[in-house]
């Protein structure tokens, strides 16, 4: 039976979302259900991705019966909201990033799931795709040893973008940007780091905009993390650096196809094939296919977490991002 995905929110993260569903069987996975606050908004994109049925209210949508996972794809302001909402009329759903701006909010959501008994994943899409996969095995075998240091860089000139500068709509660069570092330093070493340092220079809005980030993890691991939204500053790599060798992600670090071994051969992982690719607007999206597979391999295993994304890690990442923000002396009024 196919995976039933409703769709709250029609911006352009689930417009790629939606594409990309399109490349799997429709044996497998159907969208049957979209809403917005824009009545407009929402029969548009359900016109446009053959949905049967399209709201303009995101209760409407939480009340539809035989959904069996919503996709939040709004802006993350709504994030904590909207997820509560859905969660709590028995819906399964995967969230997309950051889940929420605080760790407070992030606590009452994963709270709410295991009270409901449904399955919650925060989208950190970047896990599901099978370069992803290969590093933690690679790192597993013992290849480059003790891993003593990863380095993870993501750059891109978004300071425009007036939602990006706008505090009072989540701006920032550590929401938008810098949660890809944290979660590659989680991915690697797991749990609460015994140590953060963080420093950002500041937009005149308020909002961050360049940061970098120490973490120091037990046994002397350290992770060196960067992030900017005023400039792009070359490759955007995910380094793991162990005492026998290297591995790396040499660039789209958070939807790669290809990483560097340590004899500098490279391995390159296909991406889904999807037959409107070029109208994706953002890079690689062909990759939330991984994401949407994962989703439906939890329910059809009846897990309320994913093992790529586990609660766990999801708490921890946001941690650490509540951390980095206080010594940013950054606080935002939403959950």
């Amino acid at each position: 039976m196919a995976t039933r995905w409703a769709i709250c929110g029609a911006g352009k993260i689930s417009h790629d979302f939606c594409l990309a569903l399109s490349s799997l069987p429709k044996t497998d996975h159907q969208i049957v259900a979209v809403a917005a606050r824009d009545k407009d908004s929402a029969a548009n994109f359900a016109s446009k991705f053959d949905i049967p049925k399209s709201f303009a209210s995101y209760e409407d949508l939480a009340n539809l019966p035989d959904v069996d996972v919503v996709y939040i794809g709004t802006i993350h302001i709504n994030h904590v909201e909207n997820s509560l909402l859905f969660i709590n009329a028995g819906k399964s759903v995967l969230c997309e990033k950051p889940m929420s701006l605080t760790l407070e909010g992030c606590q009452k959501v994963l709270r709410a799931a295991r009270e409901k008994g449904v399955l919650f994943v925060e989208a950190i899409w970047s896990r599901f795709f099978p370069v992803y996969k290969f590093i933690q095995e690679y790192v597993r075998s013992g290849e480059i040893g003790d891993v003593i240091m990863i380095q993870a860089t993501f750059t891109v000139d978004i300071a425009s973008v007036p939602r990006v500068n706008d505090p009072d709509l989540g701006g920032g660069g550590l929401l938008d940007l810098g949660i890809y570092v944290v979660q590659a330093a989680n991915l690697i070493f797991k749990g609460k780091p015994e140590k953060i340092i963080a420093e950002c220079s500041k937009t005149d809005s308020g909002v961050d905009k360049t940061g970098t980030i120490i973490l120091r993890y037990p046994n002397d691991k350290f992770a060196s993390l960067t992030y900017s939204i005023e400039a792009a500053f070359g490759a955007n790599s995910f380094s793991i650096r162990g005492n026998k060798g290297n591995i790396v992600i040499p660039d789209l670090f958070w939807c790669p196809n290809r990483v560097v071994l340590p004899d500098n051969g490279v391995k390159y992982f296909e991406l889904p094939k999807v037959e409107d690719e070029k109208s994706f607007i953002f890079t690689n999206s062909q990759g939330f296919a991984y994401e949407a597979q994962g989703v439906r391999d939890c329910l059809l295993k009846g897990l309320k977490e994913s093992p790529y994304v586990p609660h766990e890690d999801i708490e921890t990442i946001h941690y650490i991002m509540q951390e980095i923000l206080t010594q940013f002396g950054i606080k935002y009024k939403f959950p």
